[in-house]
């Protein structure tokens, strides 16, 4: 059963002019009160099913309805397979669990945001020391955390474990890392360590070693100073015989005596 599509009309009686004019009138009112009986039996005891519904307000258990257009909408829960709206604002509620396609937003502020849930790898944002982080699993990641001491910071982990930290501490950007750390350049290329008009620092040149453990300080230290005379040698005659007399270009003789021992000074 559903409601007629035409509602029923009621005329004022006109003049009759017999008395079947009044049966006939008399019978198409019963009729018309029947039906509209048998309507509002059926909307209050029924289903409604109208094709146009205007009210300042609405309260069912449950609406199912292709579209509805409205100003406001109020209930304890609306499913729907979709919802088109100009604008959402001033909303405060717990929205639970959301899967959506796409969020575009100006702004969003909230206290923790993943790209995976309950799963690695991830990246992250939290509230929690204001950090980024990228997260291959619980023990290894890398973290940008807002303060450290004083200082944002890059911070490295393995297996749980601080391997390095990248900050600015100390008012200069400070590489650490705490099990060593390793510059490289493959495929033939240079490593260019430039200080401007700087100076490339180290403790000592000890400190500074070839892949055959040879340091830099040992070999310098193996050198001559400049200045600083050698040690004293023997003396030596080239081959010739002490006391051997020679002549000279323009015919005079000179007498051959050994060098004696000596020393020599360095040059720089």
């Amino acid at each position: 059963m559903s409601i007629q599509e035409v509602a029923p009309s009621f005329k004022n009686p006109p003049t009759f002019q017999d008395l079947d004019e009044v049966k006939v009138y008399l019978k198409d009112a019963i009729s018309k009160v029947a039906r509209a009986l048998m309507d509002i039996d059926f909307m209050i005891n029924g289903t409604l099913d109208v094709n146009n519904i205007r009210a300042e307000g609405i309260e069912a258990r449950s609406i199912a309805a292709e579209a509805i257009t409205t100003e406001k909408i109020q209930a304890g829960a609306v499913t729907a397979d979709k919802i088109t709206v100009n604008e959402l604002s001033a909303i405060s509620a717990n929205l639970g669990h959301i899967i959506a396609g796409l969020i575009e937003s100006v702004e969003i502020y909230g206290s923790y945001i993943a790209t995976r849930r309950n799963a690695y790898p991830r990246a992250e944002m939290s509230s929690d020391n204001d950090l980024f982080g990228a997260y291959r699993d619980a023990l290894n990641f890398i973290e940008i955390e807002a303060e450290f001491g004083g200082s944002p910071a890059v911070r490295f982990i393995q297996n749980g474990q601080i391997k390095g930290n990248m900050h600015m501490l100390y008012g200069d950007i400070t590489l650490e890392g705490l099990s060593g750390v390793t510059l490289r350049a493959t495929g033939g290329r240079d490593i260019l360590l430039d200080a401007g008009s700087g100076y490339l620092s180290v403790p000592s040149f000890s400190k500074i070693i070839s892949d055959s453990d040879q340091s830099l300080g040992v070999e310098l230290d193996r050198k001559a100073t400049a200045g600083t005379s050698t040690s004293m040698s023997g003396s030596h005659n080239h081959g010739i015989e002490d006391g051997t007399e020679l002549l000279t270009a323009d015919g005079r003789t000179v007498t051959f005596r050994a060098a004696p021992q000596h020393s020599h000074s360095q040059n720089s």
